[in-house]
């Protein structure tokens, strides 16, 4: 499985600007920190956290990324332990949290999405002092379709969360190409946050040959 396979290796999942200042620590099961958290704010998610990113950003306030598995609500085939996956942006505010942005998918059927944890990054591509949150994952399928590989990037303005995809279709058969689809939000990103996310998109996908 893709997750697995990537776990071990997951040493660079933040990319963050020393010009910004941002510090942040990404947190697994078996960190202290990581119990630590969900001790002081909860699990404001369902299922599991499969990791706990937490970042404070000067002048906007701490945020902890929260990307959870958990137990599949559909009947699913293609994996034995099938998972749903959800994943929130919240802001930590006088020992609690306010929820700025959410983001789930199922699994079903023959589908099974997955986190590609290594390519779950947060990064300050445009310098402009706040961060950029990369969410990047894969749905496994059965069948003769192209599977989809996306990275959806949240961004912040002066008051909410947005969010924009681009994704890369993993053709099953050799006479297919790989293409790339972009949303309308990633078209009117700035570039230089454009670029990151392509880069993201990219290296996931070699990550998974």
């Amino acid at each position: 499985m893709i997750f697995r396979k990537l776990l071990p290796v997951v040493a660079c999942v933040i990319s963050i600007s020393s010009f910004a200042q941002i510090r942040t620590g990404v947190y697994f099961s078996s960190d202290k920190k990581y119990n630590e958290i969900i001790e002081d704010v909860g699990n404001p998610l369902p299922g599991n956290p499969v990791m706990i990113v937490q970042s404070f950003v000067p002048n906007y306030g701490s945020y902890i990324w929260f990307l959870n598995e958990s137990k599949s609500e559909k009947p699913a085939y293609l994996d034995e332990s099938p998972k749903d996956l959800h994943a929130g942006i919240f802001l930590e505010d006088h020992g609690g949290i306010i929820p700025q942005i959410t983001f789930k998918d199922f699994a079903g059927g023959l589908a099974q999405p997955k986190y590609l944890i290594n390519f779950c990054e947060i990064g300050d591509a445009d310098h402009d002092g706040f961060p950029e949150f990369y969410l990047t994952y894969f749905e496994e399928s059965d069948g003769l379709d192209a599977k989809p590989l996306k990275v959806i990037v949240y961004t912040k303005n002066e008051k909410t969360f947005s969010k924009a995809k681009i994704t890369g279709w993993i053709p099953f058969q050799e006479e297919d190409q790989y293409r790339e689809e972009k949303d309308a939000n990633f078209k009117l990103l700035p570039k230089a946050i454009r670029l990151k996310a392509e880069k993201t998109l990219k290296d996931a996908k070699n990550g998974m040959n």
